[in-house]
């Protein structure tokens, strides 16, 4: 007499064995995917900005004093307060770059801040922060925009 439980054994392998196989297809497809994402991620990125997307300015202190009236005027139709504003002449000759401390309400300083970043020419902010402040919140921030000539 042949024992069964050995072959009955083998034939629930053999059907565990089909599934098995395909989760190790799946799963080198997603290593692949995964390693595709991986290059495309290092690949060069685009230049920060383009000819159009630069502030014409006559010169460097052209460029940062246009920036800080854009900054203002924008600052005003928003309803936030431009605490301070004030310009980094250091910095390298086709970028302007400001320090910028604004204070108001929550929606009226996120508002503001959308705004530069999404006009044109762009404004980009290098490093900033939001703070809790009386009425309000305060948004420090560095704020950098190419420029040309």
């Amino acid at each position: 007499m042949i024992p069964r439980l050995p072959l009955i054994a083998c034939g629930v392998a053999a059907l565990l064995a089909i599934p098995a196989y395909g989760a190790l297809d799946e799963l080198a497809d997603a290593r692949a995917a995964r390693d595709a994402a991986r290059i495309g991620a290092s690949a060069p990125t685009p230049p920060l900005a383009t000819a159009d997307a630069a502030f014409p300015a006559d010169s460097a202190a052209d460029a940062r004093v246009r920036l800080a009236a854009r900054v203002r005027a924008d600052a005003v139709r928003g309803g936030v307060l431009i605490e301070t504003l004030t310009a980094d002449p250091a910095a390298p000759t086709p970028v302007t770059l400001l320090t910028l401390r604004a204070s108001g309400t929550e929606k009226a300083v996120v508002a503001f801040a959308d705004t530069l970043e999404r006009a044109r020419p762009a404004i980009r902010m290098r490093a900033w922060r939001l703070t809790a402040a009386p009425g309000g919140v305060r948004l420090d921030a560095t704020l950098v925009a190419p420029w040309r000539g």
